[in-house]
């Protein structure tokens, strides 16, 4: 296993409650690099092909589009958005038009490739996530992460609007019927009520379905992620932990993580999954036409350093790629390559794109690969996936590399970014079994964490310097990070906070709201969920037991509640707190007004 090696004193420290051993590995003195305008998360899938040869690829790190000419290896036009626009799906529809998500302003963007203008331009919903073309009436699909999904006609006219449920991702039209995907949960929705889950085994649950498209042979293809059901330990015995001395583990040669990387297909409503061994973040894939290799975009790669020692800090010898015979093997490279239905070790083929982090990723119709590289901005030309030999064509800007981006998505030893559970700078949705903790599900981060320290579901992380040393370091194997290394990543972290996403599941009635808000503070429900994200910064004795208290923002999109994850909607979520801290029960016309305002927040 080529992981960083080191000669590693182990300590126990009070950290607040938690009393855990701590790792004093190196820190990382790397300078901090902070770019001029912090790139937000990692949302991939931001590459679409033409039938005409060209790339479209929206870079939503710098508010621009790019139209490339593949053939000619040759950027044809750079299309400047407003600022924070950030462009994510480009779909393409009627007249040689391509349809671009604006995530961060929740617009569509109609453009020209040709012409490299945009001709249109509508505000939908505060976060638009994905679309469909539907070549039956010309029309658009759009999903919003509140639950909507619009369907809008030739003219850009909304026609009519389904309320899903929140958490909406991609949407595809198969054989003339509209399908949805949900980000966190990686579910499948039809229109008439019908719902596709994937499937789990005792152990891995499927969860985050990055990207959700149709494959070479008309199947529903699913980029998705697996996360344990088995408990986790955090403070293993010495003895028991592997040699990169990782508590979660994982991340070494042909070896399944916590949280791995999994493609499932889905032909005539049953789903088949390949689970890849050796996981890091993965964003982005394709299938080649062929149908036999799938294509991955993994931006959390990182390349493994060589072994100073050939012993592990636990005195045990340390396998590295040269035992394997994989000096080669492009372990560290952000894009993967592997055969479509093997679950083999290092069975893939080989790419170097040096140090681009590939975010997106797609086969055209010659099966050449053509990827996209956010930093540096690049899109990158495969003729032949077996040749090797790539064609850069760099697309220009301003660097965006930033420290604080840079620590949340880069794998640590176990395998495990920051981006693994809280893909987008959310959560996963997945609840977690710790030893000498309990059960415990996985916070969202976009919600604004400035001033609602302490951290943790058991407020037992004072801050954000203890936090990254505890979990970063410690539990995932990370490195620590010096005091101003430490400084820039948490000003990031700060700075993630998305729109509220309203409307999620039902229409918004605003007066139903407004009742919802004052029944909410009749309940005393604003005593502990106050201040600028409704709560966050105290921890609160509830049914005798001290738990921090969560903000509500955005909380219609982080099912299931609870610290424990025990109720699955947010009207049970708000029976539970009613009962268990005003010792009464709560009407259902109450209830459903507060999950009205709740859901506006």
């Amino acid at each position: 296993m080529m992981t960083r090696i080191g000669a590693l004193a182990v300590i126990a420290l009070t950290l607040g409650a938690c009393n855990d051993v701590i790792d004093l590995d190196p820190i990382d003195e790397t300078p901090p690099v902070e770019a001029s305008v912090r790139p937000s998360p990692i949302i991939g899938g931001t590459l679409t092909l033409t039938s005409g040869g060209m790339a479209v690829a929206s870079d939503p790190d710098r508010d621009v589009i790019h139209v490339v000419d593949v053939g000619a290896r040759q950027l044809r036009h750079t299309i400047t958005l407003q600022p924070g626009d950030q462009p994510g799906r480009v779909i393409l529809g009627a007249e040689g038009r391509a349809h671009v998500i604006l995530r961060g302003s929740g617009a569509l963007a109609t453009i020209d490739p040709a012409a490299g203008t945009v001709v249109d331009r509508r505000e939908l919903c505060p976060e638009i996530r994905g679309a469909a073309f539907d070549e039956g009436d010309g029309g658009l699909y759009v999903a919003c992460a509140g639950g909507s999904l619009i369907h809008l006609d030739q003219a850009g006219e909304e026609v009519e609007r389904f309320e899903l449920e929140p958490d909406l991702r991609d949407v595809l039209i198969v054989g003339g019927e509209v399908k949805v995907s949900t980000f966190r949960s990686a579910a499948i929705l039809g229109l008439d009520g019908s719902r596709i889950e994937l499937l789990e085994n005792e152990e891995f649950a499927p969860h985050v379905a990055w990207r959700t498209f149709v494959g070479p042979d008309g199947e529903l293809a699913v980029l998705h992620q697996t996360a344990s059901k088995k408990p986790v330990k955090v403070n293993p015995d010495p003895d028991d932990l592997p040699p990169d001395g990782s508590p979660y583990g994982g991340g070494g040669m042909c070896e399944m993580g916590l949280v791995n990387t999994a493609l499932t297909t889905i032909s005539g409503g049953y789903p088949t999954t390949t689970t890849f061994l050796d996981s890091r973040l993965t964003v982005d894939a394709a299938i080649s036409p062929d149908g036999e290799w799938v294509a991955m975009a993994v931006p959390g790669a990182v390349k493994p350093e060589p072994p100073s020692e050939s012993t592990s800090k636990h005195g045990r010898r340390v396998e590295t790629f040269e035992d394997f015979g994989f000096v080669d093997s492009g372990f560290g490279s952000t894009i993967r390559i592997e055969p479509r239905h093997e679950e083999g070790c290092f069975s893939g083929v080989p790419v170097d794109v040096g140090d681009a982090q590939i975010t997106a990723i797609a086969f055209d119709l010659e099966a050449r690969l053509v990827i996209q590289s956010r930093e540096p901005a690049q899109i990158l030309v495969l003729e032949d996936i077996f040749a090797g030999s790539v064609d850069v064509i760099d697309l220009g800007g301003e660097p965006r590399f930033d420290s604080g981006h840079e620590i949340f998505h880069r794998a640590t030893d176990s395998g495990l970014s920051c981006a693994s559970c809280h893909p987008e700078g959310g959560d996963d949705g997945h609840v977690w079994e710790f030893d000498e903790i309990g059960v415990r599900r996985t916070q969202p981060l976009d919600v604004g964490l400035a001033d609602t320290a302490p951290f943790h579901w058991d407020g037992d992380m004072a801050d954000v310097n203890v936090l990254m040393g505890e979990v970063l370091a410690h539990r995932m194997g990370g490195k620590r990070q010096s005091p101003a290394r430490a400084d820039s990543f948490t000003r990031w972290l700060f700075g993630q906070q998305r729109p509220a996403a309203a409307g999620a599941g039902v229409l918004r009635v605003p007066e139903v709201e407004a009742d919802g808000e004052a029944i909410f503070i009749a309940y005393g429900c604003a005593t502990c969920h106050d201040g600028p994200a409704l709560g966050g910064q105290k921890t609160e004795t509830i049914a005798g037991v001290a738990k921090q208290v969560p903000t509500l923002r955005r909380i219609s999109l982080h099912p299931p509640f609870m610290h424990d994850g025990r109720s699955p909607t947010l009207e049970a979520a708000i029976r539970d707190m009613v009962e268990t801290t005003r010792n009464t029960t709560a009407s259902e016309a109450e209830v459903e007004a507060m999950a009205a305002y709740l859901r506006a927040l």
